[in-house]
């Protein structure tokens, strides 16, 4: 892994003390206080000072309802196996919420109810929570952190359409997304306990902070990890030059760097992107095989991490992943 994830700025409160001169005090007339001060704002606003007594402070603004998501199942993709289902999501869009952070999540929203109307299961999935992070100045696609469900998966997509819509009547307070997925259902035969579990040390990190992964298969696997960035840009981590395989036993959990990579002077450390956005929100996605796989299918050079999984697809082969999410910040300057 090349990079790793992100850590919240922290906002700290400055507070002076000024030490005053001892002088003669005397009890306050709050009362009198009160009466001037009430008297010195009617001579700027006549009226306004006893129209505020009267009116209650205005209430908040409701949050604007958006329509449920909903898919419609089209054509079956003859050729791939998959079955291609149309759906759309709006989602409310918060007053510091970035473009990008929007449409990721109403990606997510529409993803989501393709694969619900279609398999008959919810989404197994985790993802960053684009809501709170601070990604102002991406313009690349933050990727949605789907994970494979035990029935079927995302083998393809296609954004359709993608823009800001008014809620009610409010301009612009949300974000349409629709699109194309398709989707594949799980042979009956597939072994539907072979699952994979990946963990990350934490998930926001600071430019420079060592990070550390560990993978839990239910069957003896070979494991493939994968970096995945915003702008869908794919690194496979392991293997490589210094672990050329990870092969490991059902229920054991596997660490990287583990201890014989560590005594070998490996470290996963995180970076930024070499085009230094402000903020990098990224993925580490795991594919665990049964069989060992030839460099041809888990390279990602060629149509990054989806085409593994279109790759895996063709060649029949039975697979598992996971993913989680993580940030980076730049690191602190001395």
């Amino acid at each position: 892994m090349r990079r790793v994830a992100l850590v919240l700025p922290l906002l700290f409160g400055l507070a002076a003390c000024h030490n005053r001169k001892a002088g003669p005090t005397s009890k306050p007339d709050y009362a009198a206080v009160k009466d001037r001060a009430e008297k010195s704002f009617n001579e700027v606003e006549p009226g306004l000072g006893e129209a505020r007594k009267s009116k209650p402070a205005p209430a908040p603004a409701p949050v604007p309802e958006t329509p449920a998501p909903s898919s419609q199942i089209g054509e079956k993709d003859a050729k791939r196996g998959c079955t291609w289902v149309r759906a759309d999501a709006t989602i409310p869009v918060g007053g510091n919420e970035s473009r990008d952070q929007a449409r990721a999540r109403a990606i997510e929203k529409s993803l989501e109810a393709a694969m619900r109307d279609l398999l008959g299961v919810d989404v197994n999935q985790r993802s960053l929570d684009f809501q709170q992070e601070s990604l102002r100045g991406q313009t690349n696609l933050i990727e949605s952190v789907l994970r494979t469900t035990r029935r079927g998966c995302i083998i393809d997509q296609k954004i359709i359409i993608d823009e800001y819509r008014d809620l009610g009547t409010c301009r612009q307070c949300g974000f349409y997304v629709d699109l194309k997925a398709c989707i594949k259902e799980r042979p009956a035969d597939w072994d539907k306990d072979f699952i994979v579990e990946l963990g990350l040390s934490r998930d926001r990190f600071m430019e420079g902070d060592e990070a550390r992964i560990s993978v839990t298969p239910r069957r003896d696997a070979y494991i493939y990890l994968y970096d995945v960035q915003m702008n869908s840009e794919t690194s496979l981590l392991i293997p490589n030059e210094m672990v050329p395989e990870a092969k490991v036993k059902a229920g054991q959990t596997w660490a990287y760097p583990d201890e014989e990579a560590a005594k070998r002077g490996v470290h996963l450390v995180a970076q930024m992107p070499d085009d230094h956005p402000p903020l990098s929100a990224e993925t580490i996605r795991v594919v665990a095989t049964k069989t060992l796989l030839p460099a041809k299918l888990s390279d990602p050079a060629k149509g990054g991490y989806l085409g593994v999984v279109q790759r895996l697809d063709s060649a029949g082969i039975e697979w598992a992943e996971d993913a989680a999410a993580f940030t980076i910040s730049p690191a602190k300057e001395k």
